[in-house]
């Protein structure tokens, strides 16, 4: 099977460490690294097909930003290791019990987000949501999974799977990823957070016409927070952006569809604008999600690396 995409580090070799190289791309090249690389925005990818190259530096997971001075390799460990330094993380990615479980499900995982640089890159923002959408699909049935995997617990297994399959009113895949996402996250502040959308136009028309399509893309307003500001802000709860996404990706890409209102032309005017204005929350969003995850896998087992000192590594 040929990979559509070529990635390359972006770092010089001197930012790594002994312990640290292995989350050096041109050390270790695995799909967990590269597709962490790329969420903090430190990667060179080439689309081999047209052969366009281009810098993916865009941290999906600091929505605001706020993490710009720190170097990638410190980052990533702030945002997967808490409690871990930089060398430890290093360690756990040199296991090959954490790099290779589930290394086709992560291949695949990677490819979708690098199709999402690529369109995004290309200024194709209706194609990138497109992928955005896929990997929602990828991860909504395999990462209740993964995690449950993950517990030593099988009564608490059963009971976390149990809540997931009947602890929402919706149905399939939106109930079974939402109820997902309350059992993993209800305890964390993120949960009661929300993402807002600033609808960036050059009148108030215009924006109001976004706003428009937003709610009646969306009309449920439970999902919206008090942080929605019309026509200016759009704000979901974190809890519900997997009902966004869903509703979003139904309602414009199907045209007629049970009497729904679904999204006309004259609604979003310009569909790469439109979906311009969600695709970086959507995916930061995401990146949570899958941050998550691999959160998870790392558990205490001991572990001895050349210097004999034991660190946490991923029994996964």
């Amino acid at each position: 099977m040929i990979n559509p995409f070529e990635h390359t580090d972006l770092l010089h070799a001197n930012a790594f460490n002994e312990h640290t190289s292995n989350l050096n791309i041109a050390v270790n090249p695995t799909p967990k690294v590269i597709l962490l690389r790329g969420l903090i925005g430190s990667i060179k990818i080439k689309h081999k097909f047209s052969q366009h190259e281009f810098d993916q530096t865009t941290d999906y997971v600091d929505l605001g930003n706020v993490n710009a001075g720190i170097e990638p390799v410190e980052r990533l460990t702030k945002y997967l290791a808490q409690g871990l330094t930089t060398d430890d993380l290093g360690r756990i990615f040199k296991d090959k019990r954490f790099l290779h479980q589930n290394q086709n499900f992560f291949q695949n995982l990677s490819n979708e987000f690098s199709n999402f640089y690529y369109y995004e890159d290309k200024q194709s923002h209706t194609t990138s949501f497109t992928y955005l959408y896929r990997i929602l699909e990828t991860i909504s049935y395999a990462f209740p999974l993964i995690y449950a995997a993950k517990t030593d617990d099988f009564r608490g297994t059963y009971n976390f799977l149990k809540e997931c399959l009947t602890g929402n009113k919706d149905k399939g895949e939106l109930g079974f990823f939402k109820s997902f996402i309350k059992v993993v996250f209800e305890s964390d502040p993120l949960f009661d957070s929300s993402i807002s959308i600033n609808i960036i136009a050059e009148t108030e028309e215009l924006q109001q016409i976004f706003f428009n399509s937003f709610k009646k893309a969306c009309p449920d307003e439970s999902i919206y927070s008090e942080d929605t500001v019309e026509p200016r802000t759009v704000s979901i709860k974190f809890q519900e952006y997997s009902s966004f996404i869903i509703n979003l990706r139904n309602r414009f890409f199907h045209l007629f569809n049970s009497g729904q209102p679904n999204l006309q032309s004259d609604d979003v005017l310009d569909a790469d604008y439109f979906f311009k204005l969600v695709n970086k929350q959507t995916a930061y969003w995401i990146s949570i999600v899958v941050l998550e995850i691999l959160r998870h896998s790392i558990t205490t087992t001991d572990y001895k690396d050349e210097a004999n000192d034991k660190v946490p590594i991923p029994a996964i």
